[in-house]
């Protein structure tokens, strides 16, 4: 019967420190199209970039257009693409429709992907 507190204390010391991840909360992105492009102003259109877009997937997936497949990590509000074509490229995002590129040292590189998929209108409540 001693070895049941020692189960029940180390089963919850393995639960508390699965839950305490380094960056952030784990999560993923809505599945669907990423159109990126470089954003425009008052007098400029956005230029579409299509050799950088990428369509997610199932488990933390993503398809490039050259239809290589890769994975992502997203942890908050941070995405880096881990393997495949776009590997190594890091996002920030903006809510849940756009993420923006961002360099290694987290300054904007002036790219931004758009989620193509539909849109989400918030309901008061």
């Amino acid at each position: 019967m001693k070895r049941l507190p020692v189960i029940t204390i180390a089963a919850i010391t393995l639960a508390s420190a699965a839950q305490a991840v380094p960056g952030g909360k784990l999560m993923v992105l809505q599945k669907g199209g990423w159109t990126c492009e470089i954003p425009g102003d008052a007098n400029t259109l956005a230029a579409e970039k299509p050799e950088l877009g990428f369509q997610t997937i199932a488990d933390s997936s993503y398809v490039a257009p050259d239809n290589s497949t890769g994975t992502y990590l997203r942890l908050a509000d941070r995405v880096t693409l881990t393997s495949g074509t776009f590997s190594g490229r890091r996002f920030v995002m903006d809510g849940e429709e756009i993420l923006r590129e961002v360099a290694q040292d987290d300054t904007q590189i002036g790219i931004r992907c758009v989620h193509a998929g539909p849109i989400r209108i918030a309901t008061p409540g």
